[in-house]
């Protein structure tokens, strides 16, 4: 069995305690470049059990590896990448996180998958404006089975969405409790084994002890992010990255890993797998 089946088996069996890894957009940094085959393939040897990625559309209608509402950061240009074709795109300089124009550019969904054929699942997240390109992409690659479509629960077009397309599996984005509902009516029509949970505060109604019972009542597992991108954006209720990193797994992981969180998002997946590993949290 490939990797890529046994993490979906764990998906639907509610009895494996496993914690598993899904990388934000890969392992990226200096010359390798975000939503990329390389960023993905360097992020699954670091440990990653899934990687999450963003798709965008370009103006002739290619599906691309970007995440941004703009090509500002990546590009220092301030358009959508649908003002630009593919050709345009490949030919403009991408600046790297040193601020050098990069050697390598972005890739298009086409070529990701080519390169992550039979490896490792695909969290698809900000490509719900798209689903339908991205359906037949997959389709055709006879990749279905190793993509899971992600988006926030209050868009009710993606919602519909899901319902109609059983062969696919979905894990809404829930930042309230209130919303749990919406859940419960997705996961009777459409095929849900997580829901990802977005705390800021330990306080916040989607973090309490209610909501990891309820919805785990339910057969589904309950995704949760350490990402540490800004002072701004806070997420998994503060149990970090970086608090990991300065502190201790035990201090930022190790909280997650408490309350009952089964799929960790990380930047880090090397040392986030090594500190489950450590705790007996990960085969």
């Amino acid at each position: 069995m490939e990797g890529w089946e046994e993490t979906r088996r764990w998906l639907f069996n509610m009895e494996d305690t496993d914690i598993k890894i899904a990388s934000h957009r890969g392992k990226f940094g200096s010359s390798v470049i975000e939503n990329t085959s390389l960023a993905f393939l360097t992020a699954m040897g670091e440990g990653a059990d899934m990687v999450e990625m963003d798709l965008d559309m370009t103006k002739d209608g290619i599906l691309i590896g970007h995440h941004d509402k703009t090509m500002k950061r990546l590009f220092s240009v301030d358009d959508k990448i649908s003002c630009h074709t593919w050709d345009e795109i490949q030919k403009m300089p991408l600046i790297n996180y040193l601020g050098e124009v990069n050697v390598t550019g972005l890739e298009t969904f086409q070529e990701i998958l080519d390169s992550l054929r039979g490896k490792t699942l695909m969290a698809l997240d900000k490509c719900w404006d798209h689903w339908d390109a991205v359906y037949e992409s997959l389709a055709e690659k006879d990749m279905l089975g190793q993509a899971v479509f992600k988006f926030p629960i209050k868009n009710s077009q993606a919602a519909e969405w899901a319902v109609g397309h059983g062969d696919c599996m979905f894990i809404p984005m829930v930042k309230e409790a209130k919303y749990l509902e919406d859940v419960d009516i997705l996961r009777k029509k459409a095929v849900v084994p997580a829901v990802e949970v977005v705390p800021r505060k330990e306080t916040d109604s989607i973090y309490a002890d209610s909501v990891f019972t309820w919805v785990k009542e339910r057969h589904m597992k309950i995704w949760c992010n350490s990402l540490s991108l800004a002072r701004r954006l806070v997420y998994g209720a503060g149990y970090d990255d970086l608090r990991s990193l300065i502190f201790g797994g035990d201090e930022g992981w190790g909280g997650l890993a408490k309350k009952g969180v089964d799929i960790i998002q990380t930047d880090w997946p090397a040392e986030t797998s090594a500190y489950l590993r450590e705790i007996g949290r990960r085969r």
